[in-house]
């Protein structure tokens, strides 16, 4: 006679289709959202505001590290869509249309999301666009930082992986520079300092201009720095001694005065979703000025964030030793707001994987946000909820319900 567990994992393994059965059960527990929030936030006990459990987890903890070097090449399989309602990709400089409706299903605390769905089902590459308040302007923190990084790069025509950043009697490895910006590991330089040295390549208003161009959203502002001078005021970037990009003129800076980083949920989301189909799109929907030979390093290195939400989500659905092929690309953004009184959060990401023999793709912003009146308090429950919400969404993915 069987024992009454295995009937019950059978019985869960015939709701799930083709998951085995203890993937199946698992999947089945993290439908339980309370319960996935309270054990993410367990884990929080001993961090606080300025070390959290996952935000900082970093890729040195990630089962992931070693696949990073492999991501531009898993980024070469076609994913799957056969979704209702999906359109072509839409090219540079469209607004596609997004379902403000269909993300009810995100925890409150989240405040602004926008998701993107894109694939194939044996035809031209489609995609659809789910948000809530994802046109809305806010202050993303650090997750814009991807911006004036993929600015330079579109603005080169040479390999940069031997291009270096000059000036100030400094001469760092573009790469490095690139990766410091995403991991906070200061080897050259605050991540902070980095950011606002790569935005001198254009003024702020030229920049602001050249992410409108791209995503068809002519209400954002880009023109604030990240709370430090640049690392350096006046720099270059070279190849073989030979200047390929300058600063822009000091005179164009100052009449340019810095003003608010202030982006939507869809801005991100579509430049994240443009790095990570870039090989199956159409031209005219590709980052202009990118090559993939040139996008390939900045893929590695958006591969390090120190945000690993992704990686606790596919744990806790327990999928994560099942999934092959994996990428997942982010950039986190964190702090308080003294303005509005509470602790933000931003994840950007980029993820893809094989899982049951279909290739899930997905990109996605989430901006969450809690008022307590307790800083870490309110900094270790917005991790958590993060990350609840991410494995919700995965859920969704793998189980096709998202869309």
């Amino acid at each position: 006679m069987e024992d009454i567990n295995d009937q019950i994992l059978n019985m869960v393994a015939d709701f799930f289709g083709n998951f085995g059965q203890k993937e199946a059960l698992t999947l089945l527990l993290a439908m339980d959202r309370e319960k996935v929030y309270n054990d993410f936030l367990k884990a929080e006990a001993g961090f606080n505001g300025y070390k959290l459990a996952i935000l900082d987890k970093g890729i040195k903890n990630s089962p992931y590290q070693n696949q990073v070097e492999n991501y531009p090449e898993h980024l070469k399989i076609l994913p799957s869509l056969a979704i209702p309602g999906a359109k072509a990709f839409p090219h540079v400089g469209e607004l596609p249309n997004i379902d403000e409706q269909s993300l009810s299903f995100i925890h409150s605390d989240i405040k602004e999301a926008c998701i993107s769905l894109a694939g194939t089902a044996g035809g031209p590459f489609k995609s659809r666009w789910l948000g809530r308040n994802s046109l809305d302007k806010c202050q993303y923190w650090s997750s814009t930082k991807i911006i004036p990084v993929l600015n330079v790069i579109c603005s080169l025509n040479s390999d940069i992986n031997t291009c270096k950043v000059r000036g100030d009697g400094k001469n760092l490895e573009f790469n490095q520079v690139v990766e410091d910006i995403v991991t906070y590991a200061e080897k050259v330089g605050s991540s902070n300092a980095l950011s606002a040295m790569l935005k001198c390549f254009q003024t702020y208003v030229g920049l602001e201009s050249w992410m409108k161009e791209i995503t068809g959203n002519n209400h954002t502002e880009f023109q604030g720095l990240y709370g430090e001078e640049p690392f350096i005021m006046s720099p270059e970037i070279v190849q073989d001694n030979q200047v390929l990009l300058s600063a822009a003129s000091e005179s164009k800076k100052r009449e340019d005065q810095t003003g608010e980083n202030t982006v939507t949920a869809y801005d991100l989301t579509r430049i994240m979703s443009m790095i990570g189909w870039y090989y199956h799109l159409p031209e005219p929907a590709k980052l202009p000025g990118m090559s993939w030979k040139n996008l390939q390093p900045f893929i590695r290195n958006a591969g390090k964030d120190s945000a690993r939400y992704v990686d606790v989500a596919l744990e806790k659905l327990g999928i994560q030793s099942s999934i092959k092929s994996p990428v997942i690309l982010s950039k986190l953004g964190f702090g308080y707001s003294s303005s509005r009184q509470r602790t933000e959060l931003t994840y950007t990401c980029f993820t893809q994987f094989e899982y049951q023999g279909k290739v899930k793709s997905i990109a996605m912003t989430l901006r969450g946000a809690r008022a307590l009146g307790d800083f870490d308090k309110e900094a270790v429950e917005i991790d958590a909820r993060m990350a609840a919400e991410v494995t919700e969404i995965l859920r969704r993915l793998v189980v096709d319900e998202l869309g």
